[in-house]
């Protein structure tokens, strides 16, 4: 089979749940099918497999269940919550004159921050530049071994493993400035929040919720501002948020920051993404 003619499928993994689309590829390419399966809770608390154990579980059940709909060789892109991905700001440095020392200097300033687990984790950088920085993702070596073992035992070709934060913003990145940006990430029980100013990454933080997401939020939102040393004056400034698992979710608009929630009608919806509802021109297609 030629390879522009690969059927794809996409998946989302999350320690909560667990989302499996197909989509054929042609002239035409058109969705095959999506199922989303929920983890359940441990029957024995004490029992702590290890985080991706349960949602892998869950997906080697999907992929039974839509055996007769997957076709051997099909491409395979995986999305990772990002409970699974560990971030970092990547200052800049005009110093690096070759990848290695890119990838060397990206695991000094993660360690700075997470300590020797760096050791244990595959990183990958955003589109690097020396004067501007990037974003550093770390991910369990453990983990991406175990989808490739995944995508062999099934005969699929692994395309790509992304942390969701990452796929979001490519998604968005029509309507995201390159030079000023506050973004949000809302999950299940986190948010991931990105900063840029004067075309710098400044921030990036990956919280679970605790209790209140609007406080904790907000709280977020200030310290990064004064961390990047951002004046008072320069504010209100516009927050764009994305929250697809979310319908009526909204922010109250607070003395400082103005909250833009991104909806996602002026394109379609990776399929993967675990959105609660499917914009009116996606419906019939999934149905």
């Amino acid at each position: 089979m030629s390879r522009l003619w690969r059927d794809q499928l996409a998946v989302f993994l999350a320690p909560d749940q667990v989302i499996v689309a197909g989509q054929s590829r042609g002239f035409k390419p058109f969705p095959l099918f999506r199922q989303r399966v929920m983890c359940p809770q441990l029957a024995d608390p004490t029992t702590k497999p290890l985080p991706w154990e349960l949602p892998l579980h869950q997906l080697e059940q999907l992929m039974e269940l839509l055996n007769t709909q997957i076709k051997a060789g099909s491409d395979l892109r995986i999305t990772l919550a990002d409970d699974f991905v560990r971030y970092g700001v990547i200052a800049p440095q005009s110093a690096l004159a070759s990848p290695d020392e890119l990838i060397t200097y990206a695991s000094f300033q993660m360690r700075e921050t997470y300590g020797d687990r760096v050791e244990e984790w595959a990183l990958s950088i955003s589109s690097w530049d020396p004067l501007d920085g990037g974003l550093c993702a770390g991910v369990s070596l453990g983990l991406l071994a175990a989808l490739e073992h995944f995508a062999v035992r099934h005969e699929l070709k692994l395309k790509y493993t992304e942390p969701y934060l990452a796929a979001a913003l490519d998604y968005w990145s029509r309507k995201l400035s390159s030079e000023q940006l506050w973004f949000v990430l809302i999950e299940n029980n986190r948010f991931c929040l990105a900063s840029i100013l004067a075309g710098r990454w400044r921030g990036i933080r990956n919280q679970r919720i605790v209790d209140n997401l609007e406080q904790e939020l907000l709280s977020a939102l200030e310290q990064e501002a004064i961390l990047s040393g951002q004046p008072a004056d320069t504010r209100p400034q516009r927050v764009q948020v994305f929250a697809p698992a979310t319908i009526e979710w909204q922010l109250p608009q607070v003395q400082g920051w103005y909250f833009e929630r991104l909806i996602q009608s002026e394109q379609p919806v990776p399929a993967q993404f675990p959105f609660t509802a499917l914009p009116e021109s996606q419906v019939s297609a999934y149905a």
